[in-house]
């Protein structure tokens, strides 16, 4: 019913359907999900969980859109047996957080903003959280390398997954893109590509080869705006991967190998 109602009311005016589904797309939340304890800091709260060594390499994972942070604790968990401090947050509005609606960029500039002061070696984002973790790079966090897993390559085309994924009418596309554009002051497509070309970080691109939520494709094209070289995984899809093995030793190559010891490798 609320597809049909979406399709009745672009019918009439593309504009009133593209505000229903913007808001139901910024206020998607998975049923069920563990809460984690909320963490008091610098004034604001984020639900967070906090895994391995204080003095360990320092780690941020982002989970995705419509997802929760407990799908990154196996990767959190095995980072921090090999000696990684990871802060796992569920994002701003979500989960263990008081629910609310946030754009993609407020979402990254209230993490900016919390964890100000921190440095990360690495910052971590599965599909839609690869996104946010680039905008969140972009507004004032600092991470010195930042790996994608399965993330899109723009807010433009997240959008049209999504915008997919509900049935939406064709028109609503357009009418979606130029709201956003209008209310961000920023045109979707370049949300995403000037954010990673512009990264001056380590960049490593994680991707499933048979991912049908965010196709490989866009791994490619983040690819092509950084000059790094996808790492494309078999036999695992946009969820199963973050149990990967494979996926697991990439990552742990990248955030706890020394400069000196992977250059030697290469």
């Amino acid at each position: 019913m609320r597809r049909h109602e979406i399709a009745m009311v672009t019918a009439v005016s593309p504009r009133a359907g593209a505000r229903i589904a913007l808001r139901r797309f910024e206020t998607a939340r998975p049923v069920n999900a563990p809460s984690p304890r909320i963490a008091p800091r610098k004034g604001s709260a984020l639900a967070e969980q906090c895994f391995g060594p204080a003095t360990g390499p320092r780690v941020l994972l982002l989970h995705g859109w419509n997802a929760h942070s407990a799908m990154m604790l196996p990767l959190a968990r095995m980072l921090a047996a090999q000696g990684a401090h990871v802060v796992v947050p569920d994002l701003p509005g979500e989960g263990a957080n008081p629910a609310r609606a946030f754009s993609f960029a407020e979402k990254a500039c209230r993490l900016a903003a919390h964890y100000e002061g921190d440095r990360f070696d690495a910052i971590i984002g599965h599909s839609a959280g690869g996104l946010i973790a680039a905008q969140a790079v972009e507004q004032g966090l600092q991470a010195d390398s930042m790996i994608t897993v399965c993330a899109p390559y723009s807010m433009a085309t997240l959008l049209h997954a999504y915008l997919i994924r509900i049935a939406a009418p064709e028109p609503l596309l357009d009418a979606v893109l130029d709201l956003h554009a209008r209310r961000e002051d920023r045109d979707p497509k370049q949300v995403g590509p000037a954010v990673y070309a512009a990264y001056t970080g380590r960049i490593l691109i994680v991707h499933a080869r048979t991912d049908w939520q965010v196709k490989l494709a866009e791994a490619f094209d983040i690819a092509s705006v950084t000059g790094a070289t996808p790492l494309v995984l078999d036999h695992c899809n946009h969820h199963t991967i973050l149990e990967d093995p494979r996926l697991h030793a990439a990552i742990s190559d990248a955030v706890l190998t020394p400069t000196d010891e992977r250059r030697l490798a290469c």
